[in-house]
């Protein structure tokens, strides 16, 4: 009698792990594969980049998220002390308080593209050209009305 409920035990829990299983492989994941594309308004975030390594070495910059996809920097500290410039963005969550976000010209040329933690508050960005990427640290100094997933 004990091997028969212990056979019924263990039926009953591959009936409950395959259904959740199946449930878990059929719902989008923070990405929102493989039914949508999720992306993340970061209007209102301001944000602290601070390189150690890599092309921006010594840079460090002010990020300034605003409406309708819009991003101002400006350099706080290194040789792009003061230096500011505006782009369009676009942010993808790529896993649990990390982002993809992308920088671009009206005329769809990508000029820098960031991988941000906020667990571990490293960033990697990646600008096109010949130059090595750089690595650093990511600070949200003010946060807007959307999370980051």
């Amino acid at each position: 009698m004990k091997r028969l409920k212990w056979a019924a035990a263990v039926a009953v829990a591959c009936v409950v792990l395959g259904t959740t299983t199946a449930v878990v492989a059929h719902s989008p994941s923070i990405t929102g594969f493989p039914n949508q594309i999720n992306k993340v308004d970061l209007n209102g975030y301001v944000m602290v980049t601070s390189y150690p390594l890599g092309t921006n070495t010594g840079n460090t910059f002010q990020q300034t998220y605003k409406a309708n996809g819009m991003v101002d920097a400006v350099g706080l500290v290194g040789p792009f002390t003061g230096q500011g410039f505006s782009s369009k963005y676009v942010a993808m969550p790529v896993g649990e308080k990390m982002l993809m976000v992308t920088w671009y010209l009206d005329n769809g040329t990508i000029t820098d593209v960031f991988v941000m933690n906020f667990d571990s508050h490293v960033v990697s960005d990646v600008a096109p050209g010949a130059s090595p990427p750089s690595l650093g640290t990511v600070q949200v100094k003010q946060r807007g009305s959307h999370r980051i997933p």
